[in-house]
């Protein structure tokens, strides 16, 4: 494997090449990332302004909450949400990049992007799911800075499933992206208006056949 290049995954989703040695996926630690077009243009701190205003931006772990409540409670701060969305999915692609290289951006992505002030189940808190070509990644976010910090799932396309939750959960439990691999699963929950779903679903659908057809 000494002739691996940097930016790799093995086969199994396990480990990682760092351009000197296999890293096991558990063990990275992503490094500060580079400020984004959002942060550098002034508008994640308006939105994290709208937030705090709102008694909204308490970073501290996950949520669950009824949808048709948050339809209703939220709809003030939906810009907010949007542009905090933005930055995330910027991130996304910066953490990618450095993971994968130019050869491998990120097609889509998703995080879980809602008012923090709505506790629930820690183990599927801070959660955001990417695609490329190749794979399927799930980052966990670090709680203090809002940045994608550690790895949880490294996957071909072909080796998850990815499902909208219907319309009746959706509705008492907010709208959400469930990503799965036998009995593990991972819970992107979001805001009506802000979670956007669709990309991740057809970058993934598209990978998944391109491998099946290979």
């Amino acid at each position: 494997m000494a002739n691996v290049a940097m930016g790799q995954f093995s086969d199994d989703g396990q480990s990682w090449w760092d351009g000197t040695t296999w890293v096991a996926i558990a063990q990275i630690v992503l490094p500060r990332l580079p400020p984004t077009k959002i942060e550098q243009s002034g508008k994640l701190e308006t939105a994290r302004s709208r937030l705090r205003k709102r008694g909204w931006l308490n970073w501290a772990n996950e949520f669950s909450l009824a949808g048709l409540t948050a339809a209703v409670l939220f709809r003030p701060a939906e810009r907010a949400l949007r542009d905090y969305r933005l930055w995330t999915l910027e991130q996304l692609a910066l953490a990618t990049a450095y993971l994968l290289g130019a050869n491998e951006p990120m097609l889509a992505g998703e995080a879980t992007i809602m008012p923090p002030e709505y506790i629930g189940d820690s183990s599927k808190r801070d959660l955001a799911v990417v695609v490329t070509a190749a794979h399927v990644l799930i980052f966990r976010i670090d709680s203090f800075d809002g940045q994608p910090r550690w790895i949880a799932l490294v996957a071909r396309p072909t080796d998850v499933r990815m499902r909208v939750l219907p319309l009746i959960e959706s509705l008492f439990r907010g709208p959400a992206l469930v990503v799965s691999r036998g009995n593990e699963q991972w819970i992107i929950r979001g805001n009506p208006g802000v979670l956007n779903p669709k990309p991740v679903l057809d970058a993934w659908r598209t990978g998944s056949a391109q491998r099946l057809f290979k």
